[in-house]
């Protein structure tokens, strides 16, 4: 183990939050924890590697450059509902976080390594988007999201977006909850329940004149 990760281990060792340690030469991953690699989507066999080499997908996005400016300048920098764009599963996925980078200091007052520590916040991005009833950013965010999502608009409750990961769920056992939504469509409360081991989220979507003219559903495993 790295002597930067032995010293600083305990920062990390139980945290419950995705973290890892880099260096400061070539930004090396020295220590991460399995929260981080399951937001990652990557294997242990990364430590060891630069960052923009297991996860190239960062370069043109601003991280690495708030990296080295926590380098240049010792002062950490956080931020919330950050949009990153990470390859998981194949497949880019647009994803919400709320980041921290904090610099680690040596014995000669500079810093050696940095601290991440990351929590992924999509589902409270996609609920805060509802409560603004922004629809055309909704959309977006349904077909990148990283978890099954899709939302019915109209009478006919026709589906107007949906992504991959819910047509997963759908694959061959799919049922139009047509009961479902126009309880959520006529009363235009949340509904919650569970069919087999997902559960669904109904949420209304609001239009003109807030009148509802749409549901938003996210599923979620058991």
């Amino acid at each position: 183990m790295p002597k930067t990760s032995v010293s600083h281990y305990h920062l990390f060792e139980n945290a419950p939050l995705p973290a890892a340690i880099l260096n400061t030469e070539k930004l090396k991953l020295e220590m991460v924890n399995e929260h981080m690699l399951a937001m990652w989507d990557r294997s242990p066999g990364i430590i060891n590697s630069p960052l923009l080499e297991f996860l190239p997908e960062l370069v043109g996005q601003r991280y690495p450059l708030y990296l080295e400016d926590v380098i240049r300048t010792g002062k950490p920098i956080q931020e919330q509902a950050a949009k990153v764009l990470l390859t998981r599963s194949g497949r880019q996925e647009s994803v919400f976080m709320d980041y921290s980078y904090t610099p680690l200091f040596g014995a000669n007052g500079k810093p050696n390594a940095l601290l991440i520590m990351a929590t992924d916040v999509c589902e409270r991005e996609i609920n805060r988007l509802m409560v603004q009833q922004s629809r055309r950013d909704l959309r977006t965010l349904v077909m990148s999201a990283p978890i099954p999502m899709c939302i019915y608009t109209g009478k006919e409750f026709k589906v107007e977006a949906v992504n991959e990961h819910m047509l997963n769920i759908w694959q061959g056992n799919y049922s139009k909850p047509t009961q479902i939504l126009n309880h959520v469509m006529t009363h235009g409360r949340p509904y919650k329940t569970t069919i087999g081991h997902i559960q669904y989220a109904f949420t209304p979507l609001g239009g003109d004149g807030d009148k509802i003219n749409g549901v938003c559903v996210i599923a979620s495993h058991t």
